[in-house]
């Protein structure tokens, strides 16, 4: 995306260089603008945080979960991804400040907005193979750059990958980010997307956050397939990853009848990704090179047909309504 590189100026980075335009989301301890650059006149994305809640770590609780971001810590990894023009599947902080008793992250604006909400917009509310293919290795490459500058990410879902007009996917949201070789204790993250190993971790119990990035690509790759998460979270207290962990994928697959969605190399991937045991998934060098991801097609139109009708809600009878009438 075409802008000025990562860089800090405590004369020119003030917020009275931006024009906000609307908010585009809210955060855990702010909002997400979106602003115009008096000065280049590109919009922009700005996450503004309150330092004072920030600092005291305010808690949100999510399905029993409690999510505390740092964003002192969700700066670093920004600069660190961002420092020399970062990746081009990484979403670029252009700079930073705090003004007001509040932290500002200027971020590259990506107009297609969540992964997750185009694919709302697709027929089925899934994505063609050829699409998914695309997406699922410019998300791969983002987070394998990410990992490489010592960082695991510990969030990885739909809603945490943003589009741009040309097709293009950047990671986004850093707030739960880790070391990469620092073992994890917490169970952060979304039910839908989380290891089995960060489901029930215990007191004084932990796990390797790059193996559980790689479950949750798997669970990512799956609904792009689909249109429905796998399971609601990776514990045997759910009864589609007990049937999971009973039955195997290939039978999941089948009785839910997304066999046209999931099968060959795309069904093999996901079998050798969503492995129980952490030690058992892929490296993420090892998806890379899998077959499914090697033989990258040219994708289909069927993105820049859709993108007109974006924002458009529908109501969806997902996979997981299959499940329930077939399998429960």
């Amino acid at each position: 995306m075409a802008g000025e590189l990562y860089g800090q100026d405590d004369s020119a980075n003030l917020m009275h260089r931006y024009t906000t335009e609307r908010v585009l989301a809210d955060a855990l301890y702010g909002q997400v603008l979106l602003c115009r650059d008096n000065i280049t006149g590109e919009q922009v994305a700005i996450k503004r945080m309150n330092v004072a809640a920030a600092t005291a770590k305010t808690m949100i609780h999510t399905a029993s979960i409690q999510v505390s971001e740092d964003i002192a810590f969700e700066k670093r990894v920004h600069r660190a991804l961002s420092v020399g023009g970062g990746h081009c599947n990484v979403l670029r902080l252009r700079s930073d400040f705090v003004e007001d008793g509040f932290d500002h992250f200027v971020l590259d604006y990506c107009v297609g907005g969540e992964l997750f909400d185009l694919m709302d917009s697709m027929p089925d509310q899934r994505l063609d193979m050829d699409m998914a293919r695309r997406y699922f290795r410019q998300i791969l490459l983002g987070v394998q750059f990410m990992h490489a500058r010592g960082f695991a990410h510990r969030d990885l879902s739909l809603e945490n990958v943003l589009v741009d007009g040309k097709d293009n996917c950047y990671i986004c949201d850093f707030g739960l980010a880790t070391f990469a070789d620092a073992p994890s204790q917490d169970t952060v993250g979304k039910a839908f997307y989380m290891a089995p190993e960060v489901a029930v971790v215990t007191r004084g119990a932990s796990y390797d956050p790059i193996k559980a990035d790689i479950w949750s690509l798997g669970i990512m790759l799956f609904m792009m397939l689909t249109g429905s998460p796998l399971v609601e979270m990776a514990s045997v207290k759910d009864s589609r990853y007990r049937y999971l962990q009973t039955q195997g994928l290939p039978r999941l697959v089948d009785a839910w009848r997304v066999g046209h969605a999931v099968h060959g190399d795309a069904l093999d991937l996901l079998q050798r990704m969503l492995c129980r045991n952490p030690a058992s998934r892929l490296s993420l060098q090892a998806v890379l090179d899998h077959p499914f991801v090697a033989q990258l097609a040219v994708p289909s139109s069927s993105l820049t047909k859709c993108l007109g009708g974006f924002f458009k809600k529908r109501a969806r009878r997902t996979v997981l309504d299959v499940y329930s009438a077939t399998m429960m």
